[in-house]
């Protein structure tokens, strides 16, 4: 149980998020705030390497009871699938009613009954699994890291109907029964071999097909944003994406920072504010957080590395080659 009570009501269904972490400490409390405001009974994180206030503000966090700080042994298969294999060992992973495995650039956004994991799983009462698409944000010419929740921030994203042909990613909400599936995934669980027959939909209720259920990654339709949607931030400011391009990726970790990866995710064809809106429960939160005295300190210490290192990282040739292909491609954009 958290210190402040953020979990829930006991009616409710225990919801576990699972994450990794690397150098993320201006963005902890905002993220941890969001998830606890839809009602998160446990909040699991594993982080590795870290060199700014990440593990101290969760090891503060952890004494709290606000989420459980593990560190991470890193195997072969790369931070983000190690993490996932320890977490199966977690108490709170094992006794959850659903399972979320989402990343700190990741925020839920629901829309329905009163915005929580409860209002949420209550809409789909026969589903093992709800796939939660993508909307990606884009960076919309912010430049400095500030101290403002993302979601306050970045407001300009991609239009709710795809493109033909398009297909979005999703993460995934599931019901943790062991006679469905075996293990959590990044994007989805894996499904056991012999498994009972398991409702899979996406949030507008379209439910997946076979080939989908047993390995699907993403969808062409069905999004159902209406109901619910995954924000994803994925370049934040332009000082917070050269920190990462330095950091490097959780899954991917030999997957490329580069130009392609700007364009692949800097979208701001539409305006969508819903989340911005609903974020006052999160911010009431975060307030609480703050008032412990090492939290606070971490949390502001990280604030100050980050753009700090940000500078640092402008004046360095990758992030020099970074800005010059960026105006470059821009120019062209704007030409064509």
């Amino acid at each position: 149980m958290a210190l402040f009570g953020f979990g829930g009501d006991s009616a409710a269904p225990k919801v576990t998020v699972v994450t990794t972490m690397k150098d993320e400490g201006p963005y902890i409390l905002d993220w941890v705030a969001h998830y606890r405001a839809l009602g998160a009974t446990d909040i699991v994180v594993y982080t590795n390497d870290c060199s700014d206030q990440t593990d101290m503000i969760l090891r503060n966090l952890n004494r709290m009871g606000e989420v459980h700080h593990r560190f991470n042994r890193v195997m072969r298969r790369g931070p983000h699938k190690s993490a996932l294999m320890w977490a199966e060992q977690e108490p709170v992973v094992r006794e959850a009613d659903w399972i979320l495995v989402v990343d700190v650039d990741e925020y839920l956004q629901i829309n329905v009954g009163d915005g929580t994991f409860g209002a949420l799983i209550n809409a789909f009462p026969d589903v093992d699994a709800i796939s939660l698409v993508w909307r990606i944000f884009g960076n919309d010419g912010v430049q400095d890291m500030v101290d403002t929740p993302v979601p306050l921030q970045f407001t300009r994203t991609q239009p709710a109907e795809g493109a033909e042909n398009e297909h979005r990613f999703f993460k995934t909400l599931f019901k943790n029964d062991k006679t469905k599936f075996n293990r959590m995934g990044v994007h989805r669980p894996f499904i056991q071999q012999d498994h009972e027959p398991i409702n899979w939909v996406t949030p507008d209720g379209t439910r997946l097909d076979d080939r989908h259920v047993k390995g699907g990654l993403h969808v062409r339709t069905g999004y159902g944003y209406d109901v619910a949607q995954l924000n994803h931030y994925a370049l934040r400011s332009m000082d917070s994406f050269l920190n990462k391009q330095r950091r490097g990726r959780a899954n991917h970790v030999k997957g490329k920072i580069d130009l392609g990866y700007w364009r692949k995710f800097d979208k701001n064809d539409v305006e969508d504010t819903t989340l911005a809106q609903q974020f006052g429960k999160a911010l009431k939160i975060k307030e609480l957080l703050l008032r412990d005295e090492a939290v606070a300190k971490n949390h502001f210490k990280a604030v100050e590395w980050a753009q700090d290192r940000a500078q640092r990282a402008r004046r360095q040739p990758l992030a020099k080659n970074f800005l010059a292909n960026l105006a470059k491609r821009y120019e062209l954009d704007q030409a064509a």
